[in-house]
């Protein structure tokens, strides 16, 4: 029984590892880095970009010199939010939940940074 436990606790360790989302880190010439991180939305892109520059820099902070979001939805933004608002009120109505149109790399975020 506590092997048992033992492998479900491990496989569910290395499940979540797994699933924690990591951009790589290009080195630049000029001692800077750059990562992008994507997501749902703006704020999950941003957390994903700078978790992977804070585990880049370990110790030190990651500084932001540059940044730049883009939205790569296959709706316009706007648009979408509308339509995903119009089906909720809809789904509610009718009792048949929401449809989420949002998809894990509608938006972008690409940052260069420094540690210090």
């Amino acid at each position: 029984m506590k092997k048992l436990i033992a492998l479900t606790a491990g496989a569910l360790i290395l499940t979540a590892c797994a699933s924690t989302p990591t951009s790589p880190v290009i080195a630049r010439a000029d001692a800077t880095f750059e990562t992008t991180g994507l997501g749902k939305t703006k704020v999950a892109a941003k957390q994903n970009a700078l978790t992977t520059a804070q585990k880049r820099c370990g110790l030190a902070t990651p500084v932001v010199i540059k940044d730049e979001m883009v939205y790569n939805g296959v709706i316009d933004e706007r648009a979408g939010r509308m339509i995903e608002q119009g089906i909720g009120v809809v789904g509610k109505v009718l009792g048949t939940g929401s449809v989420d149109l949002s998809r894990d790399d509608d938006y972008e975020y690409t940052m260069n940074f420094k540690c210090q």
